[in-house]
């Protein structure tokens, strides 16, 4: 899967991560079941020697690893996971529902953060996905150990999962990175967004993020994050990457075109253009060619299905 992920990267000319998971229980002390066992690589070592085999990725893409929670991998397989994954980026599922937090505190009397720190996991090579609901003392621990938080806002209301503390996170020397974990809204603009959005409702205050903490977010931090730390600003020795936004939409029109209005105004059906590595590319021709491919290959996956119908 991870090869074909990555030929297909290729094949439409964009970037890649991929994050191969170790995925080894259906809950704390439960074995996978069912269609879960398909990913299911029976211990970390063998996950691990699994992922070894992987072909070196070329300039445009890169493997990583991901411990899908504390939940999928077991206490004592944890260090395994960090070892293989030295020098990569690793991506963890971080407190995203209580329950995972009450459940590891009655298995372990850890924290998922604390137990994440136990294992080595934590640090600049990390991300913490979601990062819900976290304690004064797990927020000290990411913070003081650079690991990067990656919030993903418009899938967190989807699931009634709540507002993480963005800005504590920031202000404790955790990096912010935004990303979206399913398919509920896919619009980086709207992600951004939220995480300002979000922070208002529950501090009853505006102005919690800037414009430019937010882009930050988005672009340079969100590419380190992915383990390409050469992409994400526009100056020499980065990577050409430009994206285009059109001022004059019925959404940006008479708000002044700066980056203010990519952040709060602008949705991604606005950009007119995309340039990856230089190479320029039609945003409205990918759009309709994506939504079409999509649409055929969903509607295939429908008719296979129970029921044939979503």
């Amino acid at each position: 899967m991870a090869e074909a992920l990555i030929a297909a990267a290729a094949e439409v000319g964009i970037r890649i991560t991929v994050l191969d998971t170790c995925y080894l229980a259906a809950g704390i002390g439960e074995p996978t079941a069912g269609v879960q066992r398909r990913f299911d690589d029976g211990d970390a070592q063998a996950w691990a020697e699994r992922v070894a085999t992987l072909p070196e990725p070329g300039d445009r893409a890169r493997i990583g690893a991901a411990i899908h929670s504390v939940r999928a991998v077991p206490r004592d397989q944890l260090p395994t996971v960090v070892a293989a994954a030295s020098g990569r980026p690793l991506h963890v599922h971080l407190s995203e529902q209580v329950a995972e937090n009450e459940q590891c505190l009655a298995a372990h009397g850890h924290s998922p953060t604390a137990l994440l720190e136990e294992a080595g996991a934590l640090g600049p090579d990390t991300t913490a996905v979601h990062a819900t609901h976290l304690s004064d003392h797990d927020i000290e621990l990411l913070g003081s150990s650079g690991t990067h938080v990656c919030f993903c806002p418009t899938t967190e209301r989807d699931l009634g999962d709540g507002v993480g503390p963005s800005r504590a996170l920031w202000a404790a020397g955790a990096p912010l990175t935004v990303g979206s974990d399913s398919h509920a809204v896919i619009d980086p603009f709207e992600e951004i967004r939220a995480v300002e959005m979000d922070e208002r409702l529950v501090s009853g205050r505006r102005g919690r993020w800037t414009a430019t903490e937010l882009m930050e977010a988005g672009a340079r931090i969100g590419h380190a994050s992915l383990g390409f730390d050469d992409a994400g600003s526009i100056a020499v020795g980065q990577r050409a990457d430009i994206v285009v936004v059109d001022p004059a939409s019925p959404r940006t029109a008479g708000t002044g075109g700066g980056l203010g209005t990519a952040v709060f105004a602008a949705t991604s059906a606005d950009v007119r253009e995309i340039w990856a590595d230089g190479v320029r590319h039609e945003a409205q021709t990918l759009r309709e060619e994506a939504g079409r491919a999509l649409d055929e290959v969903i509607a295939k996956l429908w008719e296979t299905s129970e029921g044939g119908q979503p």
